[in-house]
């Protein structure tokens, strides 16, 4: 009897819900008895990252007086822009036919759904909210300033601090509604060399053979002697004087980014960034306001070295819940503005001006409005970002060898500064140098690289099988060389794989492995039979896989070549698996600068009054950007872009 009666008011609850609209729930009590339609509805839909909830109030003529968001769990600062901007267009237009954000389109769709489902719930007719209207086109402006900036990311907001903090005049133009682009979605870590903060850290014999075997190369090429040279006293001025605590540098910190992206790159210009990284470390903490951990240096996945400074969440903040690039982007704003630098956001740059002499003058913008910005600047800094989010381009680039449209970068990372240079004269350079990360996740159609492999594991706790159960590469190779492998395979995905052994006992996280099962990002089984037939592959075929590769880590030798240990045993179970695919992480290529952040034309002499810093320009990174390397980069040539400009302004 208690079960009929429980499945009778299942049966109910599904036939309200139907009867109410998908997502939607009914009218305020105070207006339900008077039969108005005035009230407060409530509607939900799926956004990027999980449901939307809207509050949507109605006058007593159906009119929309307000729409509030109650739930949402989209991204700061990349979907979050999407609410700030539809929200009052649908209300001001009492309307549901506008436009999404082209940089939040999944969040934009997700709002608008969420509403149109308010509106079913207050059971008025969709069809008188269809109107599409025009904005309104703002007013044309023209700004007279020393220094322009193009795009409002990292190294565009340390160049409007430099600049400002120089005495220039000012002025950011960002396309997107929000400042902050890649650099506030990374958790920040920072490398450089810092003899204080390292001195805890112990030298092993590992650290001694890398250091041993850079050291150990011959080579023609003057400037990498010269490096080496460099590294090599100071090694053993290490050894001399201490040769216990880890041995750093700057010149080993500019010999490991150079052999790191394969010893291609612009020797000059890497040790300009190592030696000014220290530099800039210390006036991001004493004078921008970022704090970093005192007493904590690591070393970022793939960052060959432990120099990674983590930027102190607590003290920016006053909790964890945070990322520590938006606390760059914070702090370098706010210290920007209060100089006097002014930030136009809904506003893209669509050429760069040039005078009578072939000058760089300043630059024309379009506002989301359709009004026009036009900027007399002496000088002109190009901040734009890569172009990861330009699947032509990065096709184009690659020779059609990285096919895959996910990215995990900021959707506004498509390559507009590279137009921009190259329509006066600037040299292109580098471009096919494209970083691709293989754990990008197709199931929630993210090209955000997994948490559950990305912070927790390595190489050696898990394994890869395609569609068929099969291996087809080792797993501790090349970011690149994986992703180009599993690019090959069925779907260009796979299943990764790693059983409880790294994970037992640590309940701190339960509960974020839970998440990831919940949301379909992982799925979880008591044996390899079950787990086969949860991702869809034969059981006997993933059995026999599985027994292959344990027998090679077991033996010391594997059939693929991967470091072999018997830590590296699939066989404890729970096994977990999580089907990934490659996502574009990176872009080395772009504009050609010097030392003093100058664009350089195809002639090699500079495009004059013009400048560039961050992922728009190259010459650092070569084949592959070590993990760690990319703030350092933003900031410092950011910020010596910013003093440049203003100095050339000045003249």
């Amino acid at each position: 009897m208690k079960k009929k009666v429980i499945a009778l008011l299942l049966a109910v609850s599904m036939m309200l819900t139907l009867m109410s609209g998908c997502g939607a729930s009914s009218k305020s009590q105070d207006t339900a008895a008077s039969g108005s339609v005035a009230g407060t509805y409530e509607g939900t839909a799926a956004g990027r990252n999980g449901d939307i909830k809207v509050a949507v109030t109605l006058d007593e003529n159906g009119t929309i007086t307000d729409i509030e968001v109650k739930e949402q769990s989209e991204t700061e600062g990349v979907g979050t822009p999407a609410f700030d901007k539809l929200i009052p267009e649908m209300v001001e237009g009492n309307t549901v036919a506008v436009d999404a954000m082209a940089t939040a389109t999944i969040t934009s769709e997700g709002l608008i759904e969420a509403v149109k489902n308010a509106l079913t719930a207050a059971g008025v007719d969709l069809a008188n909210y269809q109107t599409k209207t025009e904005a309104q086109k703002g007013e044309d402006t023209t700004y007279d300033v020393d220094v322009a900036i193009v795009g409002a990311g990292g190294a565009g907001m340390a160049a409007a601090a430099s600049a400002s903090e120089a005495g220039a005049s000012v002025l950011v133009l960002e396309k997107t509604a929000s400042i902050g682009g890649n650099t506030k979605l990374g958790e920040g870590t920072y490398n450089s060399a810092d003899p204080e903060r390292q001195k805890n850290l112990t030298m092993n014999d590992s650290n001694r053979a890398e250091v041993e075997e850079a050291l150990s190369v011959k080579t023609d090429d003057p400037e990498y002697q010269a490096l080496l040279d460099d590294v090599r006293a100071d090694y053993e001025a290490w050894e001399k004087n201490d040769g216990k605590t880890l041995f750093d540098s700057v010149n080993w910190h500019a010999l490991q980014t150079y052999i790191g992206g394969g010893s291609i790159d612009n020797i000059s210009l890497i040790r300009t960034y190592a030696e000014k990284a220290p530099e800039t470390l210390t006036w991001l903490e004493d004078t921008i306001g970022v704090p970093f951990k005192s007493d904590y240096i690591f070393m970022a996945i793939g960052g060959k070295w432990a120099r990674g400074h983590q930027v102190d969440l607590v003290a920016a903040t006053g909790s964890e819940g945070d990322n520590g690039g938006r606390v760059y982007i914070d702090k370098l704003s706010e210290y920007a503005t209060a100089r006097g630098a002014q930030i136009e956001t809904n506003a893209k740059v669509v050429s760069l001006l040039v005078d009578d002499n072939g000058n760089v003058s300043g630059c024309e913008a379009e506002r989301s409005d359709g009004s026009k910005i036009t900027v007399h600047a002496k000088s002109v800094i190009l901040t734009t970002g890569g172009y990861a989010a330009n699947s032509d381009l990065v096709l184009k680039y690659s020779n059609g060898a990285i096919t895959t449209k996910l990215t995990s970068c900021a959707t506004s990372s498509t390559g507009d500064g590279l137009a921009l240079a190259e329509n006066v004269g600037a040299n292109l350079a580098n471009l096919d140098q494209i970083q691709v990360h293989p754990l990008g996740d197709p199931i929630n159609d993210c090209g955000c690289v997994s948490e559950f492999v990305g912070n927790w594991l390595s190489a050696t706790e898990y394994m890869f099988v395609n569609k068929e159960g099969k291996r087809f590469i080792n797993e501790d190779n090349t970011r690149y060389a994986i992703s180009m492998a599993e690019l090959a395979q069925t779907d260009g995905e796979m299943w990764l794989i790693v059983d409880s052994s790294a994970i037992a006992g640590d309940d701190s996280r339960t509960a974020q492995i839970e998440s990831l099962l919940a949301d379909g990002h992982s799925v979880k089984a008591d044996t390899l039979e079950e787990l086969a037939e949860k991702i869809g592959v034969d059981a006997d075929t993933l059995k026999a896989t599985v027994e292959t590769y344990n027998a090679g880590m077991l033996a010391g030798k594997d059939e693929f070549g991967k470091a072999a240990s018997a830590d590296s045993v699939i066989e404890q179970g729970p096994f977990y698996a999580s089907l990934r695919t490659p996502t574009v992480h990176y872009t080395m290529g772009g504009i050609s600068i010097n030392g003093n952040t100058e664009v350089l034309g195809k002639d090699g002499n500079t495009v004059a009054n013009l400048y560039a810093a961050g992922e728009v320009a190259t010459g650092i990174h070569g084949n592959n950007r070590l993990g760690g390397n990319a703030y350092p980069d933003i900031m410092t040539f950011g910020r010596i872009a910013g003093e440049q400009a203003a100095a050339n302004a000045a003249k």
